[in-house]
């Protein structure tokens, strides 16, 4: 039988090394889509982790979130139990190649559909053997990052455009505003690479003709979002174009996801109001409107 409290305090206490207070919001976060209970076995442990090391590497890089999660496995897991023969046949495909062969099928799908990554996991079971049910769970998990980080850029070219229209030559003074608007925004985007981005785009303005932008399916979607801004709405179309993974837990289809997922493409006007004004950035806000 697992322990549940001291598997979450072992995973809590090595994240708080690196993550302090936020640890415990990435545990809760984890926990919605894999919850541990005393009855929980070996593999809701393995896989618990795994999740939890494919979400933490988009904050801490891919090499620091495998230090962490296998301290955890080594620390947190049962020594004396045994891993099944489904999680051994998963290990069949490891997870350099599995992140190739993602990259593979998301270069011409952005926003695949259930029935693509289902018929995707089938192919992968064929060339690598292997468990098609948790090979899919990873597949799923990992689309979901993709997907959200697709959000993610979206979100944050369209706020460079936005901002670069109304300072072509921003001062240092601008830039550093621009930085602190994007960190309300919650987008979980380093500092580092919001200036960089919004420098290539300035220079690009500068000495390159405009580009014609060809929309994506995620630019799609966004759009979408933004212009319905009714959850309801936009459950029923995930539901009928096959994209209602996005926002599944253990139970089916959460509220809570759904309200997640479209909190980072439509933050709160109100939120997003006074933050500003409590930062002292309250000639940002018709820029928002």
């Amino acid at each position: 039988m697992i322990v549940a409290d001291e598997f979450i305090k072992c995973c809590t206490a090595l994240l708080e090394s690196n993550f302090g207070q936020l640890s415990n919001e990435i545990i809760n976060k984890i926990k919605s889509k894999k919850n541990i209970t005393d009855s929980s076995n070996i593999n809701d442990l393995i896989e618990f982790v795994d999740i939890l090391e494919t979400n933490i590497s988009l904050l801490s890089g891919k090499h620091k979130a495998s230090e962490i999660c296998n301290a955890i496995r080594a620390n947190g897991i049962p020594k004396t139990a045994e891993v099944t023969e489904e999680v051994k046949k998963v290990d069949m495909i490891k997870d350099d190649d599995l992140d190739i062969e993602i990259k593979k099928f998301l270069t011409t799908r952005a926003l695949p559909t259930e029935i693509d990554i289902s018929d995707y996991t089938k192919f992968l079971t064929m060339k690598y053997g292997g468990s098609i049910k948790v090979l899919e769970k990873d597949i799923i998990e990992k689309v979901r990052l993709h997907v959200r980080e697709g959000i993610k850029k979206n979100i944050l070219n369209t706020e460079i455009s936005r901002f670069l229209e109304r300072y072509s030559q921003p001062e240092k003074s601008d830039v550093d505003d621009f930085v602190k608007y994007m960190n309300i925004l919650k987008l979980n985007v380093e500092e580092k690479q919001v200036r960089e981005e919004l420098e290539k785009e300035r220079l690009c303005r500068k000495f390159e003709e405009p580009a014609v932008r060809v929309s994506s399916e995620i630019d799609q979607f966004v759009s979408f979002v933004k212009t319905k801004k009714d959850k309801e709405a936009v459950g029923d179309l995930m539901q009928t174009q096959g994209l209602s993974y996005l926002i599944k837990d253990e139970t089916g289809v959460s509220e809570k996801s759904l309200t997640e997922f479209m909190d980072i493409m439509m933050p709160s006007e109100t939120d997003m109001k006074n933050a500003l004004e409590e930062m002292g950035l309250k000639h940002l806000i018709k820029t928002k409107q």
